[in-house]
């Protein structure tokens, strides 16, 4: 080590090293200020940047996926059972919704969709198949009102699924799936539902089914459609005429004439006189003809004319087994006391129709598809060849009596070829 007191350095030298040395401090020295002045800089750049960075440029969270699952579409597949028609999917979005407690709940469109995919599924209905229909069926009728149209959009493609026909089916709570919609709309009410029924009144010519949303809407608002209701009957008849059914029971198509033609006068008289009502069915099922007598009194001199027509029409049940009963119907008709209304009531029960008093129903009706009223109920007598022939014989007799182009010839032969139609060939 040097050192600057040695006599080997001269002053001159001396101060030369001095001076040099005093520029290398100050040059350490500016270094040192310029980087500490960036790093401070740095330091402050650092924290503005911080402090005026807001929250939400934190970057995002990836989105959590629902585990809901949307219903897939129902596949266009042929029908289980013969005589269905094709199901076609809706083709109406489906928007999820949130309840309060935070699950996801179905549109109607969705139910809908699952409802019909069950009931198109090939093979035997399962338990959990079942219980899944029920429930959805359950969530179509809370929803209330906004159920409606997705209901009605599937009863205007008139899909059709016979649960009887299936293993398992008895499960379902229902006879098939129309009947389970119909259901639906009745619980449901109101103005949008009642809408929808008219819409199938309209649509539908399957007597079981007009009968069932005439009963549906009539008690819902008594009278308030009696007109369509009446129509739909008319129509279904028509067309039965033409020999477009198979197999199909046009009983119920008659007793809405019956419960809503003409005043409704069968139903009006079981709910307004219920005494005489009852009194003219437990004429007519007397033993041996013995109440005709009294049922022809009834009929001539009857205060009330539903009390008459009530009365006519028990003598016109008795007519099939007693031949008194049939005479003295046939001197009523050629005295013209029977009306063209009446004789609309009167072809059905010529054909084999029969009025008992509900207690005894149970007893006596082997009729699955009996027409059920406070106080009575209805059920069709003629199920063999020979009960058919006879009656068919029986209604020959009064389209010699009546106008040929009249209302009740027309009802009468009406009765004749439904009858005709269930003949074997």
């Amino acid at each position: 080590m040097l050192e600057l007191n040695s006599p080997s350095f001269k002053p001159a030298q001396i101060r030369k090293f001095a001076r040099v040395l005093t520029m290398a401090q100050k040059r350490i020295i500016i270094a040192t200020v310029a980087l500490a002045s960036v790093v401070g800089l740095s330091l402050v750049a650092l924290r503005s940047w911080r402090s005026s960075t807001p929250p939400s440029a934190a970057p995002e969270r990836e989105s959590v996926t629902s585990d809901f699952k949307t219903p897939p579409d129902v596949p266009d597949a042929e029908p289980a059972r013969e005589g269905s028609a094709r199901p076609t999917p809706s083709g109406q979005p489906a928007t999820n919704q949130t309840t309060a407690a935070g699950a996801i709940a179905r549109t109607p469109q969705q139910l809908v969709a699952e409802i019909l995919e069950i009931s198109s599924a090939e093979g035997p209905i399962t338990a959990d198949k079942a219980e899944k229909f029920k429930h959805n069926l359950e969530e179509l009728i809370k929803q209330g009102a906004t159920s409606v149209p997705a209901i009605r959009e599937l009863l205007d493609k008139k899909v059709e699924y016979d649960f009887a026909d299936v293993a398992g089916g008895e499960q379902m709570g229902y006879a098939s799936l129309r009947a389970s919609l119909i259901d639906a709309l009745k619980q449901i009410g109101g103005p949008d539902a009642q809408e929808a029924m008219v819409q199938v009144l309209q649509t539908s010519a399957l007597p079981a089914e007009l009968l069932t949303i005439a009963n549906n809407l009539d008690q819902d608002a008594p009278g308030q459609y009696r007109d369509q209701i009446l129509n739909a009957a008319r129509e279904s008849l028509a067309i039965a005429a033409t020999n477009q059914y198979a197999n199909v029971e046009l009983g119920p198509a008659f007793r809405i004439l019956q419960n809503y033609g003409a005043a409704n006068t069968t139903a009006d008289a079981a709910k307004n006189e219920p005494a005489n009502f009852n009194n003219a069915i437990n004429l007519a099922n007397m033993p041996e003809g013995q109440g005709l007598g009294a049922l022809v009194q009834m009929a001539e001199n009857s205060s009330s004319a539903s009390g008459q027509t009530i009365a006519t029409e028990m003598i016109a049940q008795m007519a099939g087994q007693n031949s008194k009963a049939s005479d003295a119907l046939m001197q009523m008709a050629q005295n013209g006391q029977i009306s063209n209304g009446t004789w609309e009531k009167l072809a059905p029960i010529l054909g084999g129709d029969q009025f008992q008093i509900a207690g005894l129903a149970a007893q006596n009706s082997g009729d699955p598809n009996a027409s059920q009223n406070p106080g009575f109920s209805v059920a069709n007598s003629a199920t063999t060849s020979d009960q058919i022939n006879q009656r068919i014989a029986l209604i020959d007799k009064f389209l010699g009596v009546v106008p040929s182009d009249s209302a009740a010839a027309n009802s009468l032969r009406n009765q004749r070829d439904l009858l005709a139609g269930k003949l074997p060939r």
